[in-house]
């Protein structure tokens, strides 16, 4: 058993246990006739900026004329959530409609990135379960189709390469390796408010130059948590969540997945929301980092850190038409921290607005966050700033969009003034800028004008030039996703350098998909002056869930 873990995944386990009976049944036994259809709707809760209308089940009516059935048939399918959010730049809708507890699950039958947001009742219907990882995907656990046991696995393998992984600031250290992350899941449903959920990991590394920590940790518990929802109305509902979970929250920029390496950000704490349909969903957690070793099971939570904050998000069109307006406060507490020369204790606050939309063909999203709190004695005052946004030509051919992002991160301008100005995000989402993760989201600006084409549904295709500078030249080149300087530039220079980006995804079938990605960073000559140079980066990974 992993260290640490609550008295409560003691419980999760053994519910798990009592469903090993039906196991042993034949997948495609009796169940309960009931399809998709007849599940219950989805409910209208806040959703991430830009995203289209979310296909959710509705109750099918008991008669049907010849004329609605041929109506129904041709209806488009729903869009394909699968796969890890692309770096750059985010699609219009993200990979996962609400990543809450409790919150509106993704299009049914579909794997998804966060496999706790997936809805398998669409196969309680014993004739919907034609093949057999369909068959493991719902395990009828009595009359009741909503009690049931759900099993899914993840098997990933992402070849990455660097010229300069950390662009010249340690010599040669071109690095080149094989990635490989296996998962395996058990979901069970006690009804509509009790649930368990389960995941094993094992992440390993192969052929690699050398060692990179978060792609090594052998099998482990790598999520393990148990929700209950208490319905307090019709429309209102909320759900605890105690355990081991990952934990993107908002648009996924300033506390994200790190998907980019095997091992993902994880915590361990309680959860919890409180979602009033229509109108507005309050997130509230206390949680530690876990920490990863390379061992099996010796995983657990980080002494002498602490991450808290709560997040209120509107629904679209609530306060303003084709808006949505978030609020959020993260407290982070760190012992022993470092930045810079300093090491000491850092408590540090973000408090946040964030304003999305689309309407019409534009899609926008743009969020400020002030940082407050101390370092060693020094006092925190920094400042970031988010902006995104497109236009899509939704009638002309592979669908184009224009898009375009510009970040602004403060740094610290004068070291001597008892103050600290650097901007650091709590757990960044390491491809913001590239899948290369070279840069951090400190004493930074980049401007990125961006082209989206989708030749085919299956297939979509980004570009574009990425520019940096350094928000002031007083501080450091920060390295991703670190608040440990990269490299300092001796020359006075703002200009950092040029990443020139593409990326595709294919989506093969609802279970593989397939990411590429291709940056050329051109080192500017204030950079090269601290001992930076020009890289390359490569990556491709096969992706496939059940």
């Amino acid at each position: 058993m992993a260290l640490g873990l609550f008295p409560e995944m003691t419980a999760a386990c053994a519910l798990l246990a009592l469903a090993q009976p039906a196991l042993a049944q034949q997948a495609g036994g009796e169940a309960p006739n009931r399809d998709a259809s007849s599940a219950a709707p989805a409910s209208a809760v806040p959703s991430a900026p830009g995203a289209p209308p979310v296909l959710t089940p509705v109750p099918v009516p008991v008669i049907v004329t010849a004329a609605a059935a041929q109506e129904r048939a041709m209806r488009p399918l729903p869009p394909v959530e699968i796969g890890a959010p692309p770096p750059v730049p985010p699609p219009a809708s993200p990979p996962i409609p609400e990543p809450v507890p409790g919150g509106r699950t993704a299009t049914p039958c579909t794997p998804q990135s966060l496999r706790w947001t997936e809805d398998w009742t669409c196969l309680a219907n014993p004739a919907k379960r034609t093949s057999p990882l369909e068959a493991l995907r719902y395990l009828p656990l009595g009359d009741d189709p909503e009690v049931y046991l759900s099993i899914g696995g993840e098997a990933r393998y992402n070849y990455t390469y660097w010229s300069a992984l950390n662009l010249g600031a340690k010599g040669k250290d071109k690095l080149s390796a094989l990635q490989q992350r296996l998962r395996l899941v058990a979901d069970l449903h006690l009804g509509r408010n009790v649930r368990a959920f389960l995941e094993l990991g094992d992440n390993r590394e192969f052929f690699e130059t050398f060692a990179t920590p978060p792609n090594r940790d052998k099998l482990d518990i790598n999520q393990a948590f148990i929700d209950v929802t208490l319905p307090l109305g019709d429309t209102t509902k909320l759900t605890l969540r105690p355990g081991r979970f990952e934990m993107p929250i908002g648009n996924g920029k300033l506390v994200g997945l790190r998907d980019g390496v095997n091992v993902r950000y994880v915590y361990q704490g309680i959860r919890g929301t409180l979602i009033e349909e229509g109108k507005v969903r309050v997130d509230a957690f206390a949680v530690k980092p876990v920490t990863f070793e390379p061992g099996m099971f010796d995983d657990g939570p980080e002494n002498g850190r602490h991450f808290n904050g709560v997040y209120v998000a509107s629904a679209p069109g609530l306060l303003a038409p084709n808006l949505a307006v978030d609020l959020y406060w993260y407290d982070l507490y760190r012992e022993n921290a470092r930045y810079t020369t300093l090491t000491g204790t850092e408590s540090r606050q973000s408090w946040g607005l964030r304003l999305s939309g689309r309407a019409s063909g534009f899609d926008w999203d743009a969020e400020g966050t002030y940082q407050s709190g101390s370092f060693a004695g020094q006092k925190i005052q920094a400042w970031g700033m988010l902006l995104e946004g497109g236009y899509t030509f939704a009638d002309l051919p592979m669908k184009p969009r224009l898009g375009g992002r510009f970040n602004w991160f403060s740094g610290d301008d004068d070291p001597n003034d008892g103050k600290i100005g650097t901007f650091a995000p709590p757990f960044p989402r390491t491809p913001l800028y590239s899948d290369a993760g070279w840069l951090n989201m400190s004493n930074l600006i980049d401007v990125t004008p961006t082209l989206t084409l989708k030749p085919s549904k299956k297939l979509s295709l980004v570009g574009g030039p990425e520019l940096f500078w350094r928000a002031t030249a007083a501080d450091a080149v920060y390295a991703g996703p670190t608040n440990f300087p990269l490299l300092r530039p001796t020359d006075g220079g703002r200009f950092v350098g040029t990443g020139l980006n593409l990326q595709a995804d294919y989506l093969a079938t609802k279970n593989l998909s397939f990411h590429a990605y291709f940056t050329h960073f051109i080192a500017s000559d204030s950079l090269q002056s601290g001992g930076g140079r020009s890289s390359d980066y490569f990556g491709f990974w096969a992706d496939f869930r059940f």
